[in-house]
């Protein structure tokens, strides 16, 4: 077979694809091209190197970070590590032995224990397979969405691109960006059910926007997914009442049916979250918490000049900002999103788009207050809007834009408007930058890296300055792809700028790590600024440090009564303050020795600069672990995981859930230093017993005399039922789904 016969066959079987083919693939070479510096190993998304103290890293030009929000680490990558192997080892994810003294798993939420693509994490690079599956997945469910809207297939490739390679998606690292995949998959969903409203009663098509739904909640950050789910409860208002009167009752049922299900689907994760959320400490949510939350007027000018400020982090002025944003624009986005205000075409849904992100934008910086007004819908008040309502606004602008391109393809008027938007684009963006200059003032950095801001800069303006040129080549049919291609390429920049901050090089202290392992048992280790909050859970070494959302208020209350009094925040029980905390939290250890050890604290893990306090050494505590980063000290007397009161026991462990006990001189107590809560379940000798709070937060269970052995399991609150509940509702999807595509049974007439 020559060359030419055999392209020839490949060009006719791709010809023979789907019409979709070549945008999905434009889709996902843009989420390849956008993190092209991980996948080609020019950078390392390990967030290891910025979330502790345990590497040694090598920087590209500058040593950045990747992303905003450490719990990209300590959340993310560390318990999501955790899930995928219980799930491949046979286990469902619903307990964290490795974390603080224990707490639900599945039921901590932003885990996404329960997630399918959770699973990723059990390959070395996982997070960066897990978030460009995200990414795909929200592109690739933009340009369907967009298809729907009937916007043409270039322009609706563009809408894919833009949302795939989004400023949420390019910041924020954490688990506050995996709902956002699947908003445009519901509202496709949604359109699917009212498209088929239209046609017929035999094609419901409701099962889009069920799973959607339902994965969404899967995903992990509840937040997201509220402010997702008021967009596309908007959209789906708006769209209900352009459909004809005569068929709004079929779609009502339809999109009904979809949430009833999607929500029944949803069981098995929504119902351990509950029941941990009754014991447990919210934070700054409780009681309205974020009613008045708001952004810097400041950081306006980043949704527009993304990099006005620097990469992340690199202006101390912008932390707070930095701290609080929840993506960005990007400036060529915010001028087609103006011209596409202007169009006839699904005139309501662009009211809608323009107003949602008008009023959203707005609600970030609480401009006239209008912050107050989400407060009267369930729950807003507690959520940090002036973050998560981001990827909807994003959306929202994505749609627009695409509208406004495809006006400007089609429609002289939309010609003549095209530079007028664009003009007060570059108005908005000169405002940008005036507005970030006291900020920018005064910062100094490297020649390189203050070059390379420079660039960074000037990118939008160029930007802007490509738009203007090609306005003057409106009647060219070549002009509207440019265009797209100028503002897809914007955004592709703008994505890749946080990979080139991440480390190129991640060399991890593994030594003293393998020590724990080997020597730590079920016991546990106190991080002193080495391996921080949850580091633990990726290593399966047991840590008393934790940082999390829930926080069990049970171990809250031992921190700040037994282990720490008076430390705050109340969900973490990490270092905060460089060297002034770790001595802190020494003296702490000093004061409340026994407190730790009664906690099952083997070790202390130390910087190698630390020096040991003498009272510490005085009462015992002893190095046992040194190299150049990691000093380990050996606390003296540490209360095992499984232990007795009575001193004439003996208990044997043989694993973090089972224990033998033999009291030859009668019946005994058997302490276990894990938390007490409702979903413990011990036996002894088989014979189920009852677990009784020790010490105020710890188990323990009565033994007889002689020898037993004792198991404990847990098993959230109510999760037989929702597992149940949850696995009919997936099979009534199934059976919908086969019975709406079997052949039709049309009754034979006589002849």
């Amino acid at each position: 077979m020559t060359v030419k016969s055999a392209w020839a066959r490949i060009s006719t079987r791709y010809r023979n694809l789907p019409p979709s083919t070549t945008p999905v693939l434009v889709v996902v070479l843009s989420v390849l091209l956008g993190n092209i510096l991980f996948l080609v190993g020019m950078a390392n998304i390990d967030p290891i190197s910025w979330t502790a103290q345990i590497s040694r890293i090598l920087c590209n030009v500058t040593c950045g970070r990747p992303a905003i929000d450490p719990n990209v680490g300590y959340i993310t990558q560390s318990l999501g590590h955790l899930s995928a192997m219980d799930l491949l080892h046979g286990h469902l994810p619903w307990w964290n032995y490795f974390e603080g003294i224990g707490q639900p798993l599945a039921g901590e939420m932003q885990s996404a224990a329960l997630f399918p693509l959770t699973l990723f994490f059990a390959l070395p690079s996982g997070l960066l397979w897990f978030h460009m599956s995200l990414e795909i997945i929200a592109g690739v469910s933009t340009y369907f969405l967009a298809r729907r809207l009937s916007i043409p297939l270039i322009f609706a490739t563009g809408a894919g691109v833009l949302f795939a390679l989004n400023g949420t998606f390019s910041w924020l690292g954490n688990a506050v960006l995996n709902p956002v995949a699947f908003m445009p998959m519901l509202i496709l969903g949604i359109e699917i059910i009212f498209d088929n409203a239209k046609l017929t009663s035999s094609k419901k098509g409701w099962y889009v926007a069920a799973i959607a739904l339902a994965l969404s909640l899967y995903a992990g950050f509840p937040e997201t997914a509220y402010f997702d789910g008021l967009f596309c409860a908007g959209w789906a208002i708006v769209r209900f009442f352009s459909l004809d009167k005569s068929i709004r009752l079929i779609a009502a049922r339809r999109l009904g049916l979809a949430g009833v299900v999607g929500g029944v689907l949803s069981l098995p994760i929504l119902v351990p979250f509950y029941d941990f959320m009754k014991v447990a400490d919210i934070g700054t949510h409780a009681a309205g918490g974020y009613s008045a939350s708001q952004l810097n007027l400041h950081g306006a000018s980043m949704f527009v000049d993304p990099y006005v400020f620097g990469t992340i982090f690199a202006n101390a002025n912008a932390g707070n900002v930095w701290g609080g944003i929840g993506g960005y624009f990007t400036v060529s986005v915010v001028a087609l999103a103006l011209l596409g205000l202007f169009g006839s075409r699904h005139r309501p849904l662009r009211i809608f788009l323009g107003a949602y992100a008008l009023i959203g934008t707005l609600s970030i910086f609480n401009i006239e207050h209008i912050r107050q007004a989400w407060n009267i819908l369930p729950l807003a008040e507690s959520a940090v809007l002036s973050r998560y309502i981001m990827p909807s606004c994003e959306l929202a602008l994505i749609i627009l834009a695409m509208f406004g391109i495809m006006d400007f393809a089609s429609e002289r008027r939309a010609k003549r408007l095209f530079t007028t938007a664009t003009l007060v684009s570059l108005v908005l963006l000169i405002w940008a930058a005036l507005e970030a200059h006291s900020w920018n003032v005064g910062v100094t950095h490297s020649h390189k890296t203050q070059l390379v801001f420079d660039v960074l800069d000037t990118i939008p303006f160029i930007a802007v300055a490509a738009l203007l040129v090609l306005g003057r080549f409106s009647m060219k049919k070549v002009t509207p792809l440019l265009i797209t291609i100028l503002i897809c390429g914007e955004s592709l920049v703008m994505f890749q700028v946080p990979t080139g901050g991440a480390a190129k090089q991640i060399n991890v202290d593994m030594t003293p790590i393998q020590f724990l392992q080997a020597h730590l048992g079920e016991e546990r280790f106190l991080d002193l600024g080495i391996l921080s909050a949850n580091w633990g859970s990726e290593f399966d070494i047991n840590s008393l440090a934790a940082v999390d959302l829930p926080f069990p208020k049970t171990f809250g209350n031992l921190i700040n009564t037994q282990l720490f009094p008076g430390k705050t925040p109340l969900n973490q029980f990490v270092i905060h303050g460089g060297v002034t905390g770790i001595y802190a939290q020494e003296q702490e250890v000093v004061t409340h020795l026994s407190a730790y050890e009664d906690a099952s604290v083997k070790y202390l893990v130390a910087p190698n600069s630390l020096a040991l306090l003498p009272e510490l050494a005085k009462v015992g505590v002893k190095q046992v672990y040194e190299d150049s980063i990691v000093v380990i000290y050996q606390m003296p007397t540490t209360r095992p995981f499984f232990s007795a009161k009575s001193p004439s026991c003996t208990v044997t462990s043989t694993g973090d859930n089972s224990a033998t006990v033999n009291c030859p001189s009668g019946g005994s107590t058997l302490i276990r230093s894990e938390l007490f809560m409702a979903g413990w379940h011990a036996s002894v000798n088989g014979k189920t017993v009852t677990i009784n709070e020790s010490d105020h937060a710890y188990q323990s269970v009565s033994v007889p005399a002689g020898t037993s052995t004792v198991t404990f399991k847990f098993l959230p609150p109510h999760e037989e039922l929702a597992m149940l509940a949850g696995l009919l509702g997936g099979l009534f999807l199934v059976y919908s789904w086969i019975r709406e595509r079997r052949p039709s049974q049309r009754p034979r007439h006589k002849r």
